[in-house]
C-alpha cells in the first residue's frame, strides 16, 4: 500500500497541466529516496523549462540516492545536453557522465559548452582533461573562461602549458581565469611568466590575479615577486612586497636593503612599503634615497616620510621642497602638511631660502598648516620683492584667518601687481573684517577685472550692508566675470531684494541671454537667498511669539 501514493504522483507527471506536474515534483522531492529520484529524472525532458530547472535542483538535493537513476537515465541521452544536464551531473559529481559531456563539448550553443566545462571541472579526473583542453581553445570567451576555471579545480600538472598560453589571450577575463588556475596548480614552471604578467599586463585586474597566483605557487616565487614590484599600481607593489614580509617586523631590514636595488621600480616600491609600515626606524634608510637619480624613487621616499609622523621626517621633507622635480616637491609639501606642528620650524627656515620657488612652496605650506604662529612671518612675506611670494603669502594669511593680518592685507590691496591685490582681497573676504569694507569698495574701480571680481566677492563675505548698493550696481557691468562675482557677493551678503533681478538672469535662453557662468551664479544665489528670505519672514513671527 505504501507504493500507491507514489504511483499516483507518478501518473501526475504525465499531466498536460504544468501546475499539476510541478505539484507532483514537489511531493516527490519531499518523499525522497531512490524511487522518487527515479521518477524525478523523467522530468529532465519536460517541455516546461521551469519544471526541468526544479527537477535538477530536487535531484541534487536528494544527493547520493539520485546518482544511480540519473546515471542510467542519461546513458541513453540523445541530442543536445543544454545547460541543465551538465549542471546536474557536475553538481552530483557523476563520473559516468564524462563521456556524454565529452561528446557534447562541440555543441553549437556556447552556454552549453561553458556549462559542460564547469561540470567537467566539478567531476574531475584525467578523462575530463582532453575535452577541457579543447574547450580552452574555444572561440567564445566565456567558454574559455569556464574551461580555465575547471582546469584550476582539477589541478593536473599536465595542463600548465595550455593555461600559460591563455595568459596571452585578448580578453582580460580569460587571462584572469588562466592566472587563477595556475595559482591553484602551484607549479613552479609558471612562475616566470606569472611574474612577467603581474608587472607588464595592461589590465590591473589581470596583474592582481597574476600576483595572487605567484603568491600561491611556492617559495620559488620570491625572486619573481621582486620583479613584480616594477608595477605602476601601488596596491600591486604592496601586495608583492607583502609576500616578502611574511616574517613580520624583522623583514623591515631586508626591505630597507631593497632601497639600493639596481631596479628603480623595486627601490620605489620598497620606499612605499616602509612608509606603510610607518616605523621611525625606517627614516634614515629613506633619507638615503632622497638624492636618488630617479625622480620616481625620490617621490616614493618623500611620500613615505610624509606618513611617518616624526620631527626627523619633517626636517627631511622641508629639504625636499627644494627638489628639482615639481612632483617630488609637491609631495614634500603634502607630507609637511601631514606633519602638522612638527613642520613649522623647518618650514620657517625656508622663508629666507635663496631659491624663489622654495620660498613660495614654504609659504604655501604654512598657509595649509593654518597655524596662527606663522602669521607674523607671512605678513613679512607680503613685502617680499618677488611677486609670487607676496601672492602666496596673501593666500596663506587668508587660509589661517587671523584678524591681526587685516591691516597688512589692506595695505597689499595697493600692491603694484594685480594678482597680489586680488589675493589680498580674497584673503580679506575670508577674514570677514569690517575694517576692510572701504578699501575693498575702492578696489571695485581697479583696472584689473581679477581684482574687481575678488573684491566683489570679498565685500559679500565681509558682510557689511553698505556694500549692497555697490554689488547691485555691478550687475550691470559689461564683463560676465564681474557680474558673476557681484552675484556671489549678493548671495554672501544675503541681499534678498536682489531676488527678482537674479531670477530673471537665471532664466533659460532666450528669456535670459546671460552666459553660462552668470546663469549658474544666479541660480546658486537664488537658491540661497530664497532660504534667507524665508528666514527673514519667519523672524517677526518668532519675535511675536516671544512677546
Amino acid at each position: 500500500m505504501k507504493h500507491l501514493p507514489l504511483s499516483g504522483i507518478v501518473s501526475d507527471l504525465h499531466s498536460s497541466d504544468p501546475a499539476v506536474r510541478g505539484q507532483a515534483l514537489d511531493r516527490l522531492a519531499n518523499i525522497g529516496g531512490s524511487e522518487a529520484a527515479g521518477a524525478l529524472v523523467l522530468l529532465l525532458s519536460d517541455p516546461e523549462p521551469s519544471i526541468r530547472r526544479r527537477a535538477v535542483d530536487a535531484l541534487v538535493a536528494l544527493g547520493p540516492v539520485a546518482v544511480e537513476p540519473v546515471s542510467r537515465y542519461i546513458s541513453n541521452w540523445q541530442g543536445p545536453v543544454g545547460t541543465l544536464i551538465p549542471e546536474l551531473v557536475g553538481r552530483l559529481g557523476l563520473d559516468s557522465a564524462v563521456g556524454l559531456l565529452a561528446r557534447s563539448a562541440s555543441d553549437r550553443d556556447p552556454e552549453s559548452r561553458a556549462a559542460i566545462a564547469t561540470a567537467l571541472g566539478r567531476i574531475g579526473g584525467r578523462a575530463a582533461l582532453a575535452p577541457l583542453l579543447d574547450l580552452l581553445r574555444d572561440l567564445v570567451d566565456n567558454v574559455r573562461i569556464a574551461a580555465a576555471c575547471a582546469l584550476g579545480e582539477i589541478r593536473d600538472a599536465s595542463t600548465v602549458d595550455a593555461l600559460m598560453d591563455e595568459l596571452a589571450d585578448d580578453n582580460p577575463a580569460v587571462r584572469i581565469a588562466a592566472a587563477t588556475a595556475l595559482g591553484q596548480l602551484r607549479h613552479p614552471k609558471a612562475v616566470e611568466l606569472l611574474a612577467r604578467v603581474s608587472s607588464d599586463d595592461p589590465d590591473p585586474e589581470v596583474r592582481r590575479a597574476a600576483l595572487e597566483a605567484l603568491r600561491r605557487v611556492s617559495v620559488q616565487a620570491v625572486d619573481p615577486l621582486i620583479r613584480a614590484l616594477a608595477s605602476d599600481d601601488l596596491s600591486e607593489r604592496l601586495n608583492a612586497m607583502s609576500s616578502l614580509l611574511e616574517q613580520g617586523k624583522t623583514a623591515m631590514i631586508p626591505v630597507a636593503e631593497l632601497l639600493v636595488n639596481e631596479n628603480s621600480s623595486v627601490r620605489a616600491s620598497a620606499a612605499e612599503v616602509l612608509g606603510g609600515i610607518g616605523d621611525p626606524s625606517c627614516i634614515d634608510a629613506l633619507a638615503g634615497v632622497l638624492a636618488d637619480a630617479d625622480a620616481h624613487v625620490r617621490l616614493a621616499a618623500v611620500s613615505a616620510l610624509g606618513r611617518i609622523h616624526h620631527a626627523r621626517s619633517a626636517e627631511l621633507l622641508a629639504g625636499a621642497l627644494a627638489d628639482e622635480d615639481p612632483k617630488v616637491a609637491a609631495a614634500a609639501a603634502n607630507g609637511l602638511e601631514a606633519q602638522a606642528e612638527l613642520a613649522l620650524d623647518p618650514t620657517f627656515k625656508l622663508l629666507s631660502h635663496n631659491l624663489v620657488e622654495v620660498r613660495v612652496r614654504a609659504t604655501d605650506v604654512l598657509g595649509r598648516l593654518r597655524h596662527k604662529g606663522a602669521c607674523e612671518r607671512l605678513i613679512q612675506g607680503l613685502s617680499d620683492r618677488v611677486v609670487w611670494v607676496r601672492v602666496v603669502s596673501a593666500q596663506a594669511l587668508g587660509e589661517i584667518g587671523e584678524s591681526r593680518a587685516g591691516p597688512a592685507l589692506i595695505n597689499a590691496l595697493s600692491d603694484r601687481d594685480p594678482v597680489v591685490r586680488a589675493m589680498a582681497a580674497e584673503a580679506l573676504g575670508k577674514l570677514r573684517d569690517y575694517r576692510a569694507t572701504m578699501p575693498l569698495l575702492d578696489r571695485l574701480k581697479d583696472e584689473s577685472d581679477l581684482v574687481r571680481a575678488c573684491a566683489l566677492r570679498a565685500v559679500g563675505q565681509v558682510g557689511n550692508p553698505i556694500g549692497a548698493e555697490f554689488l547691485l550696481a555691478a550687475l550691470n557691468d559689461p564683463e560676465p566675470d564681474i557680474r558673476a562675482a557681484a552675484i556671489d557677493g549678493l548671495a554672501g551678503l544675503r541681499v534678498t531684494r536682489a531676488l527678482p533681478r537674479l531670477r530673471r538672469m537665471a532664466r533659460p535662453w532666450p528669456l535670459s541671454k546671460e552666459p553660462r557662468i552668470v546663469k549658474q551664479a544666479a541660480m546658486n544665489a537664488v537658491e540661497l537667498l530664497e532660504v534667507a528670505r524665508m528666514q527673514e519672514e519667519a523672524l517677526p513671527e518668532s519675535e511675536e511669539l516671544n512677546h
